[in-house]
């Protein structure tokens, strides 16, 4: 069933405006769809109690969180955020148009700008991501598909479980995104990342 999210009022630039939009868009999308908040746990892997933070602005979703509950709606992340949808088959997004989702010193110190997000129906999900210099928790990341990332400036350490890759610019890794992984930035400079999920089970 298709659900009609509802207007977003311009670009918000501040993350507390984002975060809010976004909670709130998962809330109609959830009750347009006559879910309710023990379902969408259930569909998505995610906690009741987390996502009801989510909904009531009282927890900043993490990209993962986007991705998972927009694929169990049928969604991109745009769409999940409300962009306004562009049914031709090119995206071009300038540098200062970037759609900030997370920003310094929140979730974790990560800064994610989602790009390409007006483009409806694609199956990759690309972002520019700046990772912190410390890990804030034992908290690593995963959903499902496939992850590419590519080094644009900078060194990042990509943490799994079982290994630790360090990648410097031009650098690039591919890997099964349902593995545990977390990043953060090596050295004085922080590092910056071109991050492509391709969203499927």
């Amino acid at each position: 069933m298709k659900i009609t999210l509802p207007p977003a009022n311009g670009v918000p630039t501040a993350l507390t405006a984002v975060s809010s939009s976004l909670g709130e868009r998962i809330r109609f999308a959830r009750q347009q769809r006559g879910m309710s908040l023990e379902q969408l746990a259930t569909a998505t892997g995610l906690t009741k109690s987390y996502l009801s933070k989510v909904e009531r602005q009282l927890a900043v979703p993490s990209i993962t969180t986007a991705l998972k509950v927009s694929r169990v709606f049928g969604q991109t992340v745009g769409q999940l955020l409300g962009e306004s949808l562009d049914e031709s088959s090119l995206c071009i997004v300038r540098k200062n148009e970037r759609h900030r989702f997370l920003k310094n010193d929140t979730h974790n110190g990560y800064n994610i700008e989602a790009i390409a997000s007006s483009l409806p129906h694609k199956r990759m999900e690309p972002f520019v991501m700046r990772p912190p210099h410390k890990f804030h928790s034992d908290r690593r990341f995963t959903h499902a598909g496939e992850e590419l990332i590519f080094v644009l400036s900078g060194q990042i350490e990509i943490e799994f479980i079982d290994r630790t890759v360090l990648l410097e610019a031009g650098d690039a890794l591919y890997f099964n995104s349902h593995n545990p992984h977390r990043s953060r930035s090596i050295g004085e400079t922080r590092a910056e990342a071109l991050v492509v999920v391709l969203n499927q089970p």
